[in-house]
Order: C-alpha cells, then sequence, then structure tokens
C-alpha cells in the first residue's frame, strides 16, 4: 500500500478514536460488551468529511482472533475504505484490539495483505478506545507519535466515557443507552515553515451495546470536520445473537 493511502487511513482511523462524558449515577449499567469482536464480524459505515470530497463507506472485517501482540492476544480488523467521490482515494489499513487491565485498546500500526499481518512500526503508542467492561463514567488520558511523514508527529487525548440514554438514529437503526466516548486531541505536527504547528480535534462516538460504534463526529474548533454513521452490520452468533444488515 501506497504512503498516502496508509497516512490517509490512519488519520481516518484517528477520525474514529475518543474521549468520553456522564450521567448521573443511577444511570449506570451492568458490565456490557460494547465492542464485540470475534472472527468475521464485520461493520460497514459510511464516512462524511466536511466540503463533500472525501466520502467513504468504510468496512471493517475481524480477520484474525488470536494474533501475538505486546504480550496479548489481539483481534486483527481490516478496515477497507470504498472511496465514493474522485477526490477521495482508495484506502485501507489494519489495526489490533485487545483488552488489558480494564480497557480495550487499539494497535494501528499494522498491515496486511490476504493471510499475512505485519507491523510497520510508522508510530508507537496505543489508542486505549474505551472501559471494557464498562461499568461507570471513566476519564483517561493517552498519547500516540507517528513516523508517517518525514519528521514524525505527537498526539496527547483526554478521554471520558459514559452512558447517553439519547436515542441515536442511524440507517442501521436506532440505539438507545449508549457508551458515549469524548476525546479532545491535541497533535503538534511539524510544519517546514514554523517550528510546529498544532491543532485540536474534538471526537464524539457512540458504541451501542452489542453493536460497536454506531456513530461518530469530530470537529475541529465550531468547524464539524466528519460524520461516520452505521449502515449495517453482522456480528457472529458465537459472540453475540445480534444480526442486522
Amino acid at each position: 500500500m501506497g504512503m498516502l493511502a496508509f497516512a490517509t487511513s490512519v488519520v481516518m482511523a484517528w477520525a474514529l478514536a475518543t474521549l468520553l462524558a456522564s450521567p448521573p449515577a443511577a444511570d449506570r449499567l451492568p458490565a456490557a460488551d460494547f465492542f464485540p469482536l470475534a472472527m468475521h464480524n464485520t461493520w460497514t459505515h459510511e464516512v462524511r468529511f466536511s466540503g463533500g470530497d472525501y466520502h467513504y463507506y468504510m468496512t471493517e472485517t475481524v480477520i484474525k482472533d488470536n494474533w501475538p501482540l505486546l504480550g496479548q492476544q489481539s483481534y486483527v480488523v481490516a478496515e477497507d475504505y470504498e472511496p465514493l467521490t474522485d477526490r477521495a482515494p482508495e484506502a485501507r489499513s489494519t489495526v489490533a484490539y485487545f483488552r488489558k487491565n480494564g480497557f480495550l485498546y487499539r494497535y494501528p500500526w499494522l498491515d496486511s495483505e490476504g493471510d499475512r499481518i505485519w507491523d510497520t512500526r510508522l508510530g508507537q503508542g496505543l489508542d486505549q478506545i474505551m472501559p471494557s467492561p464498562f461499568v461507570e463514567r471513566t476519564r483517561w488520558r493517552m498519547d500516540l507519535s507517528t513516523r508517517v511523514m518525514a519528521r514524525g508527529g505527537q498526539s496527547s487525548s483526554s478521554a471520558t466515557a459514559w452512558i447517553d440514554p439519547s436515542a441515536i438514529q442511524v440507517p442501521a437503526g436506532t440505539f438507545r443507552n449508549c457508551l458515549r466516548v469524548e476525546t479532545l486531541t491535541i497533535s503538534f505536527v511539524p510544519d517546514p515553515r514554523k517550528k510546529s504547528a498544532e491543532f485540536a480535534l474534538r471526537h464524539t462516538e457512540w458504541y451501542a451495546r452489542g453493536v460497536g460504534l454506531v456513530k461518530a463526529i469530530s470537529s475541529e474548533g465550531t468547524a464539524q470536520k466528519s460524520v461516520t454513521e452505521l449502515l449495517r452490520y453482522r456480528i457472529h452468533p458465537k459472540e453475540h445473537p445480534n444480526h442486522h444488515d
């Protein structure tokens, strides 16, 4: 895969990563799986970026459920981006998820082709996606560094997670009591004309129990950058009997 396609897919993957807020204590729910991972589980989202030039269908599929990573057995997910505009390049990325110490982590630095999976070593750090299992409101911080660009870059995020009682409507259906994750990410990217360029992105994500990500919104300041909505999904019956497409 070309460097531009990989960089694009990494940025888009980051445009789907997390900070969460909180409802009253009475809204606490029993421990639940808001991101069911099992072989062949698949989700298709529509991703629209502001300006209209970048518009994708993003299909995520679990292709491996026992890949060794950092001393853990991880789930590997291939993410295929089908461009819906002439300006949007075709892209593919590969990430891995594993659970440890009460969190679901994502390792975004992989690539894959067929049955072959490898570490690109284009960055360092892990995304803490959500508390897993989720029990009550939680806050956390995380850091990433990337070598996708010539001089690399750094980002630091703070996140909060809570149960949102609102009805979240997307093409795949209406979902209530989703796990809402809100993330504020401050990124520092080298700029040849300056010492560095800094920008802040705010991401809000909603995960439905037994389904996964149903909606995500990213914004920079008051400007909305992208909207992601779930179109269809298929959850393997061994993990969860839910099936919708």
